[in-house]
């Protein structure tokens, strides 16, 4: 490698490292979670998802550094499906990611944006599930979404529709845990 292009790579990351530092932010969020064996199921209405209760509370939290994220979403006491869409028994979901956010529109008032990552997924069941005790397990899944934050001086408010989805157990991308979730975004400086 030569000298040059070490010099260009160092300049390249101390401007990166100057630029997120002044963009750190934390935003805790709350919403709501649902399990669904295809993306079309996250788009039922809101009543059918009252009427099956299979949404529950989430909670998130997401630390932006940046083009970058990490992500932390959590559901407690929710209905686990399987790929065929079948109850497994009620248990928690705790998923985590690191993303990029895309920004493809400048903000005027409000700042549309597109995420995509990746991370992993682990399920906790409850002891009378079907699948019994010692049933907990964990799965690489891949996070995107789509969200909109508005700036209200220091503070913002996000709001954004999540999925993260990992193989099912028929080895197939259809297990889908969908997240909507609003929060305030604070800037860590």
């Amino acid at each position: 490698m030569s000298h040059r292009s070490i010099v260009a790579a160092s300049i390249a990351l101390c401007l990166t490292a100057a630029s997120l530092s002044a963009q750190i932010s934390v935003t805790p969020m709350i919403g709501g979670y649902v399990p669904a064996s295809n993306v079309g199921q996250i788009g039922g209405s809101a009543e059918n998802i009252a009427k099956t209760r299979d949404g529950t509370l989430s909670l998130g939290l997401n630390v932006d550094l940046g083009p970058l994220r990490g992500t932390v979403a959590y559901a407690s006491g929710t209905t686990i499906k399987n790929a065929s869409s079948q109850n497994i028994g009620k248990g928690n979901v705790l998923a985590a990611a690191a993303d990029l956010v895309i920004r493809p529109l400048p903000r005027i008032v409000v700042q549309p944006y597109l995420l995509a990552g990746a991370g992993k997924k682990f399920y906790s069941y409850d002891a009378n599930t079907t699948l019994g005790s010692g049933a907990d397990k964990d799965a690489f899944a891949l996070h995107g979404g789509i969200g909109a934050d508005l700036s209200l001086g220091r503070l913002g408010v996000v709001a954004e529709l999540t999925d993260f989805f990992s193989k099912g157990v028929d080895d197939k991308w259809n297990a889908h845990d969908a997240f909507f979730m609003v929060g305030v975004k604070v800037p860590v400086r």
